[in-house]
């Protein structure tokens, strides 16, 4: 890996990590959502400046391109985080559901008085 692209991506793995932690101290983002986004933005740094752990995961797994390593944690990240925010969805709309239903109860009983 070039000298460029490690300080390239140094730089960007750094303004990622700045830019996720001033959402959550804005409150634009929660924290347990930005937890995820902190660990792959640190992650990312950590492979910038030390690209021989790629190497060395890839020597583990078998990988013949390192960039396969990455697309595989990039994807593992992703689905993770998808799964996650499914999870927050589904349980949203079931109180949502449980809400709707007890104020037509609500309702209701007003208009028997």
């Amino acid at each position: 890996m070039s000298l460029e692209l490690r300080i390239g991506l140094v730089v960007i793995s750094t303004l990622f990590f700045i830019y996720i932690v001033k959402s959550v101290r804005k409150n634009k983002l929660r924290n347990d959502y930005a937890m995820g986004w902190i660990i792959l933005a640190l992650g990312l740094l950590v492979l910038s400046i030390f690209p021989r752990l790629a190497y060395f995961f890839g020597g583990i797994f078998n990988v013949m391109s390192i960039s396969n390593i990455v697309f595989a944690g990039t994807i593992f990240m992703s689905i993770s985080l998808s799964y996650i925010l499914f999870t927050k969805v589904s349980k949203l709309e079931e109180k949502q559901k449980n809400l709707i239903q007890e104020i037509a109860i609500l309702k209701n009983k007003n208009k028997m008085k």
